[in-house]
């Protein structure tokens, strides 16, 4: 990217300020093994002496062994925890609500996903937004996102220790769509990411020297096996934030493709999500009516 330098610089000088207005002496860091969190963690290693950086890895029965490797190798430069929630879930039930025994191998239980997430079609996000959703899929909903929450609540029980401040990794595209979980990922102290769509930061990885391997790997959630991000919003993030960004920074409502209005369509049905988004928000709510 033109400029990286200097572009990376006000960015890390935005990050020291917002952790000095806290008045925080360090940041925790949850860490995926995926782009948001790589570009975010470079960042807070420009800014941070890497003693004051706590980035925590929390996998679970279904996390990717892919997506793990590459988290460790994140971390290794680190002292990192890694700390495994599995255990919290079998004693709540949350596996056995959904009959996900250890005995059954990832690869049956990737192929039962796809062929779940191919049984309701491409336009599942919209149905989730809309509230329309039967029980099966109100459970399935309900055994993702106890996932993310249970990780900001260890996230933050680590950062009250220490006085830090819990950095979140939300893009401005998971942003406006609303693909955050409430009271999970959309909980932060920090978002430096909230100003950057998903593909703008493939550039800012590249100039912060984010390994190849983590930002050429499909988007996750890595909250059920083998679902990624863009099976989930039913197009790619390349698409989705040139629409966006026609609509949301060019101003440009004749956009009349069915791809558009879909798009469209999802970004007035999450601004009833905004509501639940960390305080930060605030600055991000002045987007046009579409």
């Amino acid at each position: 990217m033109n400029n990286s330098v200097e572009f990376i610089t006000h960015l890390v000088d935005d990050l020291k300020s917002a952790l000095s207005t806290l008045k925080k002496d360090g940041a925790v860091i949850g860490i995926s093994g995926g782009i948001d969190s790589a570009v975010t963690l470079q960042l807070l290693e420009r800014c941070l002496p890497k003693d004051r950086i706590l980035p925590l890895i929390l996998p679970d029965r279904d996390s990717d062994p892919r997506c793990m490797y590459l988290a460790e190798k994140m971390c290794q430069n680190y002292e990192a925890k890694k700390i495994s929630i599995t255990p919290l879930l079998k004693k709540l039930g949350i596996y056995r609500s959904l009959r996900n025994y250890t005995f059954i191998p990832r690869r049956i239980k990737e192929e039962y996903s796809l062929r779940k997430l191919e049984c309701y079609g491409g336009k599942i996000y919209l149905r989730f937004l809309k509230g329309d959703l039967d029980s099966e899929l109100r459970k399935a909903l309900s055994y993702a996102r106890i996932k993310n929450r249970i990780r900001m609540a260890i996230m933050y029980h680590h950062a009250e220790i220490h006085n830090y401040a819990v950095v979140g990794t939300i893009n401005r595209t998971e942003y406006l769509l609303g693909f955050f979980v409430p009271f999970g990922d959309g909980v932060a102290d920090i978002m430096p990411l909230l100003k950057f769509y998903k593909t703008d930061l493939y550039g800012i990885a590249r100039a912060l020297n984010v390994p190849e391997e983590i930002i050429t790997q499909s988007p996750t959630p890595d909250l059920i096996p083998a679902v990624t991000d863009e099976m989930v919003l039913g197009m790619s993030y390349e698409r989705i934030d040139e629409i966006l960004k026609k609509m949301i920074d060019d101003k440009v409502k004749d956009l009349d493709t069915e791809e558009s209005k879909y798009i469209r369509e999802l970004y007035n049905r999450a601004k009833n999500l905004h509501v639940l988004f960390s305080p930060i928000q605030k600055d991000f709510d002045n987007h046009m009516d579409l």
